[in-house]
């Protein structure tokens, strides 16, 4: 996808899909971008994406160097150990859109994978993470933020909503993010 110019991370996004693609790496969409495909729309500078690396994390060192070819300014930047997310790779254009892909979320089961949900943009096939995905993944994050992205997203899709499923994601991050879901959910019901 040819990039003109800045507010065009989406764009950038669908580069690094064919990359991922060439790899075969697993990846969701996150970020504003889901929120968007789910009906909350907010204004985002970048374009977010967790990927998986499982089985093939010697590859990380091509992948790299191959989004690199690109003329692109590609950080990789591991967590420690108290970190939720193990690395995250920053990617920039000469435009300054941006990409960053998510690797090894703690709490974040491999499922995800296979319950994107597939989609169109620019006439090219993506992977959104599925709802249930998000708005546990959303209240694991927890800033004000997120949090109103997982509110959002809740409020639009709740007739879709495989609840069960969605507490089980939750409690996986932690029973504090568990808590944090019933009380949305019983402030829902007040209203």
């Amino acid at each position: 996808m040819k990039i003109k110019g800045p507010g065009e991370s989406p764009l950038l996004l669908l580069n690094v899909i064919k990359v991922l693609g060439k790899y075969r790496i697993p990846y969701a969409i996150v970020g504003a971008f889901a929120a968007s495909f789910y009906g909350l729309v907010r204004a985002s500078l970048d374009a977010d994406a967790v990927i998986s690396l499982e089985g093939n994390e010697k590859r990380l060192p091509q992948i790299l160097s191959d989004l690199k070819k690109g003329s692109l300014k590609v950080v990789c930047r591991q967590g420690d150990v108290h970190d939720p997310i193990r690395c995250v790779i920053h990617i920039k254009d000469r435009y300054q859109n941006r990409v960053d892909l998510l690797i090894g979320i703690r709490g974040m089961e491999q499922n995800a994978f296979k319950r994107v949900i597939k989609a169109s943009f620019m006439n090219t096939s993506i992977k959104i993470i599925g709802a249930e995905d998000f708005i546990a993944m959303k209240i694991f994050a927890g800033s004000a933020k997120d949090m109103q992205d997982a509110v959002g997203v809740l409020n639009v899709c709740a007739k879709n909503i495989d609840m069960p499923l969605l507490k089980q994601l939750t409690l996986q991050y932690g029973k504090k993010e568990l808590a944090k879901l019933k009380r949305i959910l019983s402030k829902q019901k007040k209203e």
